[in-house]
């Protein structure tokens, strides 16, 4: 028994030297989930808030109060502008709208006179233009709810479902989170099984005087621990930034689907690579694959917001309750759904490693 415990330790630290003597390998398996970041973190500085130019005209009390909330509204980047710079800005695409405060706004306000707020938009895109026009009025509606008397007696209350405000690029890191422990765990269990083949060296472990369960059982501790490692790291850069930082004993739900997704993944990954047998073949299904998986899973939407298609077919996908799963614990500090997350995962986790070590065992006693 001691034997076979060896020899598993031994097969997992040679795929783990092996791993971390390769960058080729590990550039390979953290490159899609870094693309996608920086993605949507450029994304996320483009949407949300539009870049937009303020001329004001009006010098008086009201319109600079008027320019105050429009320059402290989360809808709106304000760059203060003349007439002949917005539209310049404008043309240049430097902007999305300009917004004009004319000259007698303070003295049609005090006259009760029509006021008009001049916008225009560059309406290239309906979803910058819909916000841009939602966004106007909305500024305005709160102008003159603030003030006394009012002719705005209409007020908004606002009951959120969550505590607290998730950003979207926050949002959107958990998905990329799932995506790097499904590549992490089928590029490197996939690719050192492959290479077994490939160099034939897997001639000499069934030659060893080891049991094919010892073998099986090291290849797929090699590819766990391998993606335990990434996501290790990413955990605690984002604790450190609290970025994603899961709140008391959340810690342990988030930990557990981490381990069963890498598992998994590192059982994906050796099926992967037992069948396929050839180190290209493997990286190319296996990022395929994981993109697949990650855009199901909601990667750059929300998965409840998808075609109803695509949510019906989400939910056939174990992405979709790891990225469930982490999401209610990292930033809700929230079971919901848990069981069923953890059921499916635990399943997923059994049948991977089943069908990896089911096609390993075919091969190598082949």
């Amino acid at each position: 028994m001691k034997n076979q415990i060896r020899a598993t330790v031994a097969i997992t630290r040679k795929d783990i030297g092996v791993w971390l003597r390769r960058p080729s390998t590990i550039v390979a398996t953290i490159l899609p989930a870094l693309a996608f970041s920086i993605i949507i973190f450029i994304s996320a500085q483009a949407v949300g808030r539009n870049p937009v130019a303020l001329v004001v005209l009006g010098h008086g009390p009201q319109a600079a109060r008027l320019t105050h909330n429009l320059e402290g509204s989360d809808a709106f980047r304000v760059r203060r502008a003349t007439s002949a710079e917005a539209d310049r800005m404008l043309r240049h695409l430097d902007v999305a709208a300009v917004i004009t405060i004319p000259a007698d706004f303070d003295a049609a306000y005090v006259a009760h006179r029509p006021d008009p707020v001049a916008i225009r938009i560059n309406n290239l895109n309906l979803d910058f233009t819909n916000d841009l026009r939602r966004s106007l009025p909305a500024a305005i509606t709160q102008f003159y709810a603030e003030q006394v008397g009012s002719p705005v007696l209409i007020r908004v209350q606002e009951t959120d479902l969550r505590s607290q405000d998730i950003s979207l690029v926050q949002f959107n890191l958990v998905p990329n989170l799932v995506l790097l422990l499904t590549v992490a765990g089928v590029i490197n269990c996939g690719l050192a099984t492959a290479r077994e083949f490939e160099d034939l060296t897997i001639k000499e472990l069934t030659l060893a005087p080891i049991g094919r369960v010892t073998l099986i059982a090291g290849k797929l501790l090699a590819g766990w621990l391998t993606t335990l490692l990434l996501a290790a790291v990413v955990l605690i850069l984002g604790a450190v930034t609290g970025i994603l930082r899961p709140a008391g004993w959340y810690w342990v739900p988030a930990l557990l689907v981490v381990a069963l997704f890498a598992l998994a993944a590192a059982g994906l990954g050796a099926f992967f690579g037992a069948l396929i047998r050839r180190f290209q073949p493997v990286i190319a299904i296996g990022i395929n694959v994981s993109l697949y998986l990650f855009f199901l899973s909601g990667g750059i939407s929300v998965a409840a917001f998808l075609p109803d298609w695509v949510q019906a077919v989400a939910r056939f996908t174990p992405t979709y309750y790891g990225v469930h799963a982490l999401q209610m614990a990292i930033f809700y500090q929230s079971t919901d759904q848990l069981a069923l997350d953890l059921a499916v995962l635990i399943g997923t986790a059994a049948l991977a490693v089943t069908a990896g070590a089911m096609a390993l065992r075919s091969k190598v006693s082949g």
